[in-house]
């Protein structure tokens, strides 16, 4: 399913399109057994903003005004460890997130049955916190669908950048045949912004090594550089990435990570 839907999104024009974000959602609901999806982002403030979600109005457009989201489990474990990767809200280790934080949140998110998250961040840069999230009422996600997730996450970031999810930075251009660089190319982009070498990237994306050598020819071509950190180095100048500062944290955010 995921393959013929991304066939038929990458032969669109590049541009968000509503059918097309609501077949993603749709498709993880389906591949998690959940029983909503939504498309987040956490902005340097801690303002959560609930940016698309299917089943339509499942849960409110709007969190809850009184919530502090410094304490949200899921949000301080990506705060606090700096990883990028998919995780459940039943993994956020007490040291992280304590019970009474866990309480308290369970019973904001009961109310609408969602007390179980995994949380797919998109890995297209910048200093937001972007991520696709599968919810549901009854339990937490096995290993298997968190392995699952792992495969998904360059898929859902290469189609974000498709559908433009993630928009350039404000002021940033592209100029030149970097215009035309294709969704897996995108991808690939992201993956050595991370470290990756070429024989790990296609370890990731299940290519072989001599079909990333050539995306990685045709990315250099186009961003007319030699070598993957020149790659790297010329989209963040470009807009095609954007770095990812990292979340500021309060003091007292410090304080409760050390108790």
């Amino acid at each position: 399913m995921w393959l013929e839907l991304v066939g038929e999104i990458l032969q669109q024009p590049l541009g968000m399109s509503r059918p097309h974000e609501e077949q993603v959602l749709d498709l993880l609901v389906q591949s998690f057994n959940g029983a909503c999806s939504t498309r987040n982002c956490v902005r340097h403030e801690w303002e959560n903003h609930l940016l698309d979600c299917w089943p339509r109005k499942y849960i409110p457009n709007e969190p809850p005004g009184d919530y502090d989201f410094r304490q949200q489990p899921l949000l301080r474990w990506y705060a606090f460890t700096g990883e990028t990767g998919p995780q459940s809200f039943g993994r956020v280790p007490d040291t992280l997130a304590s019970s009474s934080l866990k309480r308290v949140w369970e019973e904001i998110a009961g109310p609408f049955g969602i007390t179980h998250h995994l949380s797919i961040p998109l890995q297209t840069g910048g200093g937001d916190h972007n991520a696709y999230l599968i919810h549901r009422p009854d339990r937490d996600f096995t290993e298997q669908e968190l392995d699952l997730a792992k495969l998904l996450q360059p898929v859902l970031s290469g189609l974000a950048l498709h559908l433009k999810i993630a928009p350039l930075p404000p002021g940033a251009s592209l100029d030149g045949s970097a215009q035309d660089l294709t969704c897996r190319e995108l991808t690939i982009l992201t993956l050595l912004s991370e470290g990756l070498t070429a024989e790990a990237l296609a370890r990731r994306l299940s290519i072989s090594a001599r079909t990333a050598g050539k995306h990685l020819e045709h990315i250099y071509r186009k961003l007319d550089v030699c070598d993957r950190l020149t790659a790297v180095q010329t989209a963040y100048e470009l807009g095609v990435l954007k770095q990812r500062p990292p979340v500021a944290l309060h003091d007292s955010d410090r304080e409760n990570r050390t108790r």
